[in-house]
């Protein structure tokens, strides 16, 4: 039973975000429903979601993070990758020094060695038929010099060595680390998990239940419904119901509050507050599973009308019974109910 009122309550919060509902749309659409990352080495941290950034921007791999933290997404493993411990950067580059000087210009080579005088060097350097430290003539190899296979060797210092040493650099800042150094960094891919498939799609059902209903009602519904307010502020509201037009437009937000027990008072004050700076005309509230009693006391004093429900399917149809009860009441009732938000705010200016 927790763990849904809990489910309940992230979905409430998730059917709200206009962002989330869009993409989660889009992920829907997909083959494997599922978010990869890519290799982005112009990005900072190396790879990038870039379905996700589409409706994330920058906050793409936080947002997925935070999806798959309150169970609405599943982690998979993608893969393993050495990491920048200042930045966690998978922006490495891998450098080969000099194990006698410490220096870059290093070169492959074939190394040569003469049998008579025992003199190694690259092959280049007897490429002219003749020995640099000797003098003699070196012709046919197995007789006169033999292959010691491939080796480094430094521009700088001359010297010679089989094995470089590896140092790796973040792109980012140019931090030198040895390899033994870096972080591990897993890469992780986000996929629907078949239950919030299932749950989604029964609230964007419900999403469109509900405002089909309120059309026959005669206002027109949009969810989400993201209002710029008079602070400057944008609000998101799981539905606003609008009819008329211009000065004569009403506007009834639909609300869904969601918690493990109960939904508490400081919510319902926000809640208002919101409102009030998107000039609603009133709140119709859904409460899952139920409100506290101060809670109550605050949605009355504000003239909110509210109902409370177990879950979204049942706050569904609660929320249009409740709507169409009031519409079809009296006049009076009406403004008492819908222009008490109103009135409290015209009040307060």
């Amino acid at each position: 039973m927790v763990e849904n009122s809990v489910l309940s309550r992230e979905l409430s919060e998730f059917v709200k975000n206009v962002k989330l509902v869009k993409f989660t749309e889009r992920l829907l659409q997909t083959t494997d429903k599922r978010v990869t990352p890519e290799r982005a080495p112009s990005t900072m941290m190396g790879y990038r979601y870039s379905l996700a950034e589409e409706y994330f921007t920058k906050n793409a791999r936080e947002e997925l993070e935070m999806l798959a933290e309150k169970g609405l997404m599943e982690r998979g493993f993608y893969g393993r990758e050495l990491g920048c411990p200042k930045c966690g950067s998978i922006n490495l580059i891998l450098r080969f020094h000099c194990s006698h000087c410490n220096g870059l210009n290093i070169v492959k080579s074939t190394i040569l060695e003469h049998v008579s005088c025992g003199y190694v060097g690259p092959e280049e350097e007897f490429k002219g038929g003749k020995c640099l430290k000797c003098g003699k003539e070196v012709k046919q190899i197995g007789v006169d010099y033999v292959k010691q296979g491939m080796m480094y060797r430094c521009l700088e210092c001359k010297h010679i060595f089989q094995t470089p040493v590896e140092k790796l650099y973040c792109a980012n800042d140019l931090t030198s680390l040895n390899k033994t150094d870096a972080i591990e960094v897993i890469l992780y891919s986000y996929i629907i998990t078949p239950r919030l498939e299932e749950e989604i799609n029964k609230a964007l059902y419900q999403r469109k239940y509900i405002a089909n209903k309120l059309s026959e009602l005669g206002f027109r519904a949009e969810s989400p419904a993201l209002i710029k307010g008079r602070s400057g502020l944008q609000q998101t509201f799981y539905m606003v119901a609008s009819s008329g037009a211009g000065f004569v437009k009403t506007s009834i937000i639909i609300e869904m509050l969601g918690a493990e027990v109960e939904v508490s008072t400081n919510e319902i004050f926000a809640l208002y507050a919101r409102a009030i700076d998107v000039g609603a005309y009133g709140i119709v509230l859904a409460a899952i599973p139920r409100l506290s009693d101060d809670a109550k006391k605050a949605a009355e004093s504000y003239g909110i009308d509210y109902v409370e429900s177990p879950d979204l399917p049942a706050a569904a149809e609660k929320i249009i019974t409740k709507f169409g009860e009031l519409v079809e009441a009296p006049e009076e009732r009406m403004l008492q109910v819908f222009g008490g938000l109103r009135s409290k705010r015209q009040g307060g200016e």
